[in-house]
């Protein structure tokens, strides 16, 4: 009976080990920081103890006694917990910088120490915090009534905050709150928020991206992000996972890979359920760690990254999409610019032709972009001269007198007064001296009378039929 009771105990003690919330120690203060210690285990960083959590919690007081130097520090009026103070590890130590800049906190050898010369110097609030060459930097930040557009750096020798000079001659427009990321000597930087010379009250969101090259001090734009991304600026420093920069709210979590350049979002509804407000995240051993609140209390929260392959994810392009051109649309565009040219040199081609002819049409003689009105005789009889150049007075009867109904003398007047009025016409048009029509006896049978254009005379074409025959 013993032996199924401590199997049993056993079984209880494993199931609560694996459960997805874990209490937190008893008597732990209200404040305090949630890091990953040098082991790689979730530990509570409070102002006189650290609880790390190994299978259990174990609570190991610090054995310090603060100097009145440190005391300022760590018992300033801020409250110490993830929101006020952003951790970051130089060789395997974690260090808790003040948001804002200014006071540098030490954890080493169970000892909660101030590490820093400098005050409380309130300028750089929401900048990045970041290490680089063995030094704490953060990029960026509000304070004293500005959005800074610098970084700066925690000189160890002196223990200040050094002012870190760019050598681009133009710089990204301050801000704070950005989407961040250092890889090797880069700096990553996208969106985040600052005042515009139209809203210089309010914040706005930024829509650029750009990399801060740490080695050669120099910046590089990338033009505008993605608008159908999900995320522009952040209310925390977010954390590492994978390699790659992610941010995480109830509800989603945003994993960035600045150097493919694209976003994922993995969305459930309580993804992070009870998620505390301003909680860091970290990832140990294939699971993530946060802090999360529930009726009034709060516990130490897990979710395996297996898990989340069972949301929905969405992957999305950092850089704003070009608009992508077919190479049939591209095609098109060229024939159609190549078809407007050519339409055009036509259109003067067709300009030029008709100044330097004589042409007709059913209803009008040109010349000289000059007109004049003809009848429908007198364009039979210049159509039957444009086509053989000459006509024989038979000819030129059926045109004016289709039923022959006159006598042979009235013809004759008839054919005289219509030759005459025809000439008349084309003087008018042309204010040509000689006439179009002339009257003469036919060579081969001179009891006849023909009758030639002095003058070649052409239809006059279409622009469609002057382009596709000329």
């Amino acid at each position: 009976m013993k032996g199924y009771l401590a199997c049993f105990l056993a079984f209880i003690s494993i199931m609560g080990l694996s459960s997805q919330e874990i209490e937190l120690p008893e008597g732990v203060e209200k404040n305090f920081i949630l890091i990953q210690d040098s082991t790689r285990a979730p530990s509570l960083v409070t102002r006189k103890a650290i609880y790390r959590f190994e299978n259990k919690w174990i609570k190991t007081n610090f054995k310090n006694s603060l100097s009145k130097k440190d005391s300022l520090a760590i018992y300033s009026s801020y409250e110490f917990n993830n929101k006020n103070y952003t951790p970051l590890f130089l060789n395997n130590q974690p260090y808790f910088i003040l948001n804002g800049g200014g006071f540098v906190l030490k954890l080493s050898n169970n000892e909660l120490t101030r590490f820093d010369n400098s005050v409380d110097q309130k300028n750089q609030i929401g900048g990045a915090a970041f290490t680089y060459n063995n030094q704490l930097h953060v990029y960026g930040g509000y304070g004293l009534w500005a959005f800074k557009d610098y970084t700066t750096y925690f000189e160890n020798s002196t223990k200040q905050w050094e002012y870190l000079a760019s050598n681009s001659k133009e710089t990204p427009l301050g801000r704070w709150k950005a989407l961040y990321q250092v890889i090797d000597n880069k700096l990553f930087v996208l969106g985040g928020r600052a005042s515009s010379k139209e809203t210089t009250n309010i914040d706005v969101i930024l829509d650029d991206y750009f990399v801060f090259d740490l080695y050669s001090k120099t910046f590089q734009n990338k033009g505008s992000y993605n608008p159908e991304i999900p995320i522009t600026y952040a209310n925390k420093q977010g954390f590492f996972l994978g390699g790659k920069k992610a941010y995480a709210n109830k509800n989603e979590l945003i994993i960035i890979d600045f150097l493919n350049e694209e976003m994922t979002r993995v969305n459930s509804k309580n993804l992070f359920e009870h998620l505390k407000d301003n909680s860091t995240i970290f990832e140990s051993q294939d699971t993530l760690y946060y802090i999360s609140a529930k009726k009034n209390k709060e516990y130490l929260s897990k979710l395996a990254l297996t898990e989340l392959s069972k949301f929905k994810n969405t992957t999305y392009s950092l850089i704003k999409p070009k608009k992508s051109e077919s190479y049939f649309l591209v095609i098109g565009t060229i024939v159609v610019v190549v078809f407007v040219i050519w339409l055009l040199f036509g259109l003067f081609r067709y300009k030029d032709f008709l100044k330097q002819l004589i042409l007709f049409d059913n209803n009008k003689l040109y010349f000289d972009n000059h007109s004049i009105q003809i009848s429908l005789k007198q364009h039979k009889t210049i159509a039957r001269l444009s086509l053989k150049g000459q006509m024989t007075a038979i000819e030129l009867n059926k045109i004016i007198s289709s039923k022959n109904k006159f006598a042979k003398s009235h013809l004759t007047l008839l054919r005289q007064k219509f030759i005459t009025d025809l000439n008349a016409t084309f003087t008018t048009l042309t204010k040509a001296k000689n006439p179009l029509v002339l009257e003469e006896k036919d060579p081969k049978d001179r009891r006849y009378l023909v009758y030639k254009a002095t003058q070649e005379v052409f239809t006059k074409p279409s622009l469609f039929t002057f382009l596709f025959t000329r």
